[in-house]
């Protein structure tokens, strides 16, 4: 006769349940990170909508003291400049507005700057986006800063465009371009460059960082991002000088993204005398980092159309070929 199987014990039976559920979500997360990214696995549940077609939508977003600014093109294409400063909860919050938008494919990534709370976000966006291609900053000394080290390391393995920022680069549609005004050239004796490369103290690094002219129809943005008052007062006296040689129109600015975060070093009056802008976006943390004479001269000239990150959380402005609105919060 044959013997009868032993039945199995109800601890063991447990043991072997619970060794095949460990297998199956095992397995479930190497197939879910094999295309998502599962630490950022709540940045992909969301939804949202691209803009339209013929719609430019600027998104300055929330990461605190730092900058992230999504810029949806009227054409479909989309621009991302900065990712605030590496951490976590940044990170993901970056991935989520981009997913909101139905971004995969970043068509330009921006590095304004060498300092971390603008570059520091911008390795894991090339990690898990595509990029076509990419404007930075020309330094020699990728160790500047942690985050730079972080971004130049991605960039290099990423097989994407390299475009150093400097004067009068940027690209251009049939509808709407965008193009540096600073830094200068590179190789001026005595430029934001040969500073920044040659001694790299604060105040170079946050006078290499981009001023950036953005232009559609009727409206035109300034984003700042570092820059100290030097730097802005040259934008300002190189178009009074060149004027309608300038790359841009500085009197049709409508939004201007005030420099520094409001640091003190960044109040420039006669800045804002020069473009004399509609509204202004500052990205500033809780720490208050806003200076009194900076947020003086930004009220002087766009009164009280002054859209803080810290109060309202990330600022959306939605643009047509004849005028802008601006909105709160998500998309």
């Amino acid at each position: 006769m044959k013997k009868k199987a032993k039945k199995l014990s109800k601890a063991k039976l447990w043991s072997i349940i619970s060794l095949c559920a460990v297998a199956l979500i095992a397995a479930a997360i190497f197939i879910t990170n094999a295309f998502i990214p599962v630490k950022y696995l709540a940045g992909y549940l969301v939804s949202g909508k691209r803009a339209e077609i013929g719609v430019m939508r600027v998104s300055f977003v929330d990461v605190g003291y730092g900058d992230c600014t999504i810029v949806e093109l009227p054409d479909g294409k989309n621009m991302l400049i900065d990712a605030g400063n590496g951490r976590y909860s940044n990170n993901s919050k970056v991935i989520k507005e981009l997913n909101r938008r139905g971004i995969d494919t970043v068509d330009y990534l921006v590095c304004s700057s060498v300092n971390n709370e603008h570059c520091g976000g911008l390795s894991e966006i090339i990690k898990y986006k595509s990029v076509k291609s990419v404007f930075m900053p020309y330094c020699k000394n990728k160790y500047v800063t942690d985050g730079f080290r972080r971004f130049y390391d991605g960039v290099k393995s990423s097989g994407a465009e390299i475009i150093y920022s400097q004067y009068n680069a940027g690209a251009k549609a049939d509808d709407y371009f965008f193009t540096f005004l600073s830094p200068s050239v590179i190789g001026l004796e005595g430029g934001e460059y040969s500073q920044l490369n040659e001694n790299p103290t604060a105040s170079a690094r946050n006078n290499s960082s981009a001023v950036i002219w953005l232009e559609f129809g009727e409206t035109a943005f300034l984003f700042t991002s570092d820059v100290e008052a030097a730097v802005l007062n040259s934008v300002a006296l190189s178009y009074e000088i060149a004027g309608k040689d300038y790359p841009a129109a500085l009197e049709k600015c409508k939004i201007v993204q005030v420099a520094n975060h409001g640091g003190e070093t960044s109040a420039c009056a006669a800045f804002y005398d020069a473009i004399s802008p509609e509204a202004a976006v500052i990205s500033v943390g809780d720490n208050g980092a806003a200076s009194v004479n900076v947020l003086s001269d930004v009220i002087n000239s766009v009164g009280e159309n002054l859209y803080r990150t810290d109060e309202l959380g990330t600022v959306t402005v939605e643009v047509t070929q004849s005028g802008y609105k601006f909105n709160r919060g998500n998309v």
